[in-house]
């Protein structure tokens, strides 16, 4: 008699395995969101730029919304370390949301955690 959780596994990776076949595990909004998340560390960097220039208190406390943004597409897609990453560092020094909207954007490599192409 097999276990519950060995079946749930195996049932799992059935799952999984048909849904690559298809490309069917990303939803159509999911690459317009990353793409927007993925933008947000360069606003926060715009905006404290702004605020630095006209010497605004007020515009440098804001762009504290978008660095704390900037590891949503990270946490969005699963990869929560990635995330974490790119919150504490603000788009890992912006390389790493750069490449993030090059492989959205043009190549269409970026995938989630689970190994989807993010292709809608």
């Amino acid at each position: 008699m097999r276990k519950t959780n060995d079946y749930g596994r195996e049932l799992g990776a059935g799952i999984k395995e048909g849904m690559k076949g298809l490309n069917t595990a990303a939803s159509p909004k999911k690459k317009k969101t990353c793409l927007i998340l993925s933008c947000m560390p360069f606003v926060a960097v715009i905006m404290a730029m702004i605020g630095g220039i006209t010497e605004n208190d007020t515009i440098i406390g804001m762009c504290l919304i978008p660095v704390l943004l900037s590891g949503a597409c990270q946490f969005y897609v699963g990869k929560f370390k990635k995330g974490l990453i790119y919150t504490f560092t603000i788009g890992f020094f912006l390389v790493g949301a750069l490449i993030d909207i090059f492989k959205l954007a043009v190549t269409g490599t970026f995938r989630d955690a689970n190994g989807f192409p993010v292709i809608y």
